[in-house]
């Protein structure tokens, strides 16, 4: 596809100007809100989810994309823009990237594309996404890409279906939803997500918001838990509290029969993979399975369907040395000062503690090393920060090779020493004390026994 049109926008800057934004963003809600039954019927038909999921999925993309609107002032941003000729200090002047190429999820799709869309057209970007017809009979690609054609300026947007070269790429960046290693906002789509659930924690609610985060939007969203960690003393507990909450998909959409024993194809397939698992209740399309062995691979990777796995941990530090890689989000139900220790020695891009946030299931997951902000993309991912100054700040440096006479006090003070942290002596026995005081109280006590027995031979036989 030829970019030579979103190229020459970009070097116009017309993405730059804030009615320009306004209009677009304006545009763009007003026919989505047009098409949304056409859209809805659209998801419902590719997706399988519920009409209750689907409604939520375009209710919080219609939402993200009015907050972005919201946050563009005209009147704010002419303020910023004449910082300088007022002769006030613009610190925190910033401007779009420039053109920002999409690689949408195949999971929502349609929120997963109309919040990194919104976010970076409130920045004042050009936008290319990439958005390819499938070869089915899925509708929603072929009506989002109608609809977004005919709204947005195709000067400033496209769609193209086939990956551009490196040469264009590179004047880019790039918001990949789909995991793939590129530089830009990339989200992880291979690490897994973990959940404990420790004996101090609310077991029963434990319960219900995992295997809502299991089960819903069919089990495919990136935050959806991989495995569930319980303690052993709170697995029995643990197992009835799931089985309650996940009686509501014993029987399908389309009324198949309800059953706890019967196997779907997934979970025969889990089962082929590791023979130790033990199947504790399943339905035609979903179950909930014990893996028993601490090294199955299944406890390594990631699961797509409805499909909960639990494995039984002795202890908080047993969860915390089984999980030792990067995680992309940790589920920890339990005290708070449990809780502390778990998110504090695990290492996730995210935790939530004694909840799962369904919102978090719609769309890709957070892009890493990136701050947690009200949307999924935060439009200050979408800049460049460009300060401008015009209040000169004095500094030692221009003291010091100035030669005046506040040089010698500026050395005196850098070499001064830093302030006392004002520590009081430690009066507490640490671990190591604690063993060195019992080792030598053992030693003592073996000493004292012996010297008192050879005392006691010796005078019974002086006494002979």
């Amino acid at each position: 596809m030829d970019l030579s049109r979103i190229l020459a926008a970009f070097i116009d800057g017309r993405t730059q100007n804030t009615r320009y934004r306004q209009s677009q963003l304006q545009k763009l809600q007003s026919t989505l809100v047009e098409h949304i039954a056409s859209i809805q019927d659209a998801i419902l038909s590719d997706s399988g989810h519920t009409r209750d999921e689907v409604r939520a999925e375009i209710v919080f993309a219609l939402q993200e994309l009015r907050v972005h609107y919201s946050g563009l002032s005209l009147k704010k941003d002419l303020e910023v823009e004449y910082r300088i000729a007022h002769r006030k200090d613009n610190p925190d002047g910033a401007r779009g990237v420039g053109i920002i190429y999409i690689v949408p999820t195949s999971h929502t799709p349609f929120f997963s594309i109309i919040s990194a869309l919104s976010a970076a057209m409130a920045a004042g970007n050009c936008i290319v996404l990439e958005y390819q017809l499938p070869q089915t009979t899925s509708k929603l690609p072929a009506l989002l890409r109608k609809i977004l054609l005919e709204t947005l300026d195709q000067d400033t947007f496209a769609i193209t279906s086939k990956r551009p070269d490196a040469s264009f790429l590179t004047l880019t960046m790039m918001v990949v939803q789909t995991g793939e290693n590129y530089p830009g906002l990339v989200s992880p789509a291979d690490l897994r997500v973990v959940a404990i659930v420790d004996r101090t924690g609310n077991v029963a609610q434990a319960a219900q918001e995992l295997v809502a985060a299991r089960f819903a939007l069919g089990g495919r969203s990136p935050y959806s838990p991989d495995v569930v960690f319980v303690h052993e003393f709170a697995m029995k507990p643990f197992v009835e509290a799931v089985i309650t909450h996940a009686s509501k998909y014993l029987a399908g959409e389309n009324g198949e029969e309800r059953s706890l024993a019967r196997k779907s194809s997934l979970l025969g397939a889990i089962q082929k993979s590791d023979r130790s698992c033990r199947v504790l209740v399943s339905g035609s399309n979903w179950g909930v399975v014990e893996v028993q062995d601490r090294e199955s691979p299944l406890l390594q990777r990631k699961i797509e369907g409805k499909v909960l796995l639990v494995h039984p941990v002795t202890s908080l530090d047993d969860a915390i040395d089984i999980n030792t890689e990067t995680l992309a989000a940790t589920y920890a139900f339990a005290a708070p000062s449990s809780a502390k220790y778990l998110t504090q020695f695990i290492d996730a891009n995210i935790s939530w503690v004694n909840h799962a946030p369904i919102r978090m299931l719609i769309g890709p997951a957070l892009p890493e090393n990136s701050p947690l902000s009200q949307t999924r993309y935060a439009k200050s991912q979408f800049e460049i920060p460009r300060p401008k100054l015009i209040t000169p700040v004095s500094s030692c440096v221009e003291a010091i090779l100035g030669s005046t006479g506040k040089a010698d006090q500026l050395w005196r003070e850098a070499i001064a020493p830093l302030p006392s942290t004002r520590q009081k002596p430690g009066f507490k026995i640490g671990f190591f004390e604690q063993g060195i005081i019992t080792g030598g109280l053992i030693t003592l006590c073996s000493i004292v026994a012996v010297v008192s027995t050879l005392g006691y031979y010796t005078w019974t036989w002086v006494r002979g």
